[in-house]
């Protein structure tokens, strides 16, 4: 690879669709490219994008001194055996779960249409209606850029908790994951996909610009969007960032936010939860 990292707008890589420009963006096609570029960035500032569902832009502007690297161009071979799927990182995590559906394997129902990676699943440890990613993950295979070490994990050594794993705050980089599933039959395992496709849509504003829920479940108190209701914040709005009038538990780029806009619309939601539950509300999204 050549003239690795470029700059570029950061707008399509990016779910709030935040208009930003990166001096260094790079953009690898395959695992082996992707190990190369994060060997050159060692003792840089590299930030992984995966497929930038889960990360909010607190700048429009970053110098080279920041180095992104997309996964979105990345192969994304899917090999299914023996009720084992093998998913590179930068899979789309519905093309794995319509894979397993059409090869009659059955687990990764409750998960689909979550939006992003098979790797930002892995990192985060995605859910959705009670299931957790880690729920059907078998190892995953990580990259270690300090060392050059490319080793396999157990589940238990990713030590999944709720939207947690070991991965998180470490430089560790997810290249594939293996998933054990269950034979089903694949029109039952479809019909359920469709079910929980319908139920995503009714409730979620998949009509504008998102990147999910901003904040981790609470202990102790109600679920953020009821929080949010009842503090009469459904629909609150600051610049172009608004928390949803259909989900109060989500900000949506209503038109031209920038990361200020959403970051200050995260603080209204902090202090509402603060004042009505005395609860401090842990945020699940990644500021960059």
């Amino acid at each position: 690879m050549t003239n690795v990292f470029a700059p570029a707008w950061l707008t399509d890589h990016n779910s709030y669709r935040v208009v930003a420009r990166a001096e260094a963006l790079a953009l690898p096609k395959t695992a082996d490219e992707l190990i190369a570029v994060l060997q050159e960035s060692v003792g840089e500032r590299t930030v992984l994008l995966g497929h930038g569902c889960n990360v909010i832009l607190s700048r429009n502007h970053y110098d080279a001194s920041v180095r992104f690297v997309s996964t979105k161009g990345l192969d994304t071979a899917v090999v299914l055996a023996d009720g084992l799927v093998k998913a590179a990182a930068g899979t789309r995590l519905r093309g794995v779960c319509r894979a397993a559906a059409q090869a009659g394997l059955s687990g990764l129902e409750r998960l689909w249409d979550i939006p992003g990676s098979v790797g930002g699943a892995a990192f985060m440890n995605a859910g959705a209606y009670g299931a957790s990613f880690y729920d059907v993950v078998a190892s995953v295979e990580v990259f270690f850029p300090g060392t050059g070490e490319v080793t396999t994990l157990t589940r238990e050594q990713c030590r999944p908790a709720y939207r947690l794993t070991a991965f998180q705050g470490t430089d560790a980089v997810i290249l594939g994951v293996t998933l054990r599933l269950s034979p089903a039959d694949p029109a039952a395992i479809l019909r359920e996909m469709g079910r929980i496709g319908k139920l995503r849509r009714s409730k979620l504003p998949y009509n504008l610009p998102s990147a999910g829920s901003v904040f981790r479940r609470p202990e102790g108190a109600p679920p953020v969007g009821q929080i949010m209701e009842e503090a009469g914040l459904k629909g609150f709005t600051i610049g172009g960032a608004q928390i949803s009038p259909r989900h109060a538990g989500i900000i949506v780029n209503a038109g031209g936010a920038t990361g200020a806009d959403i970051l200050a619309v995260v603080e209204e939601m902090r202090q509402a939860a603060r004042e009505r539950y005395g609860v401090e509300l842990v945020l699940e999204q990644v500021v960059l």
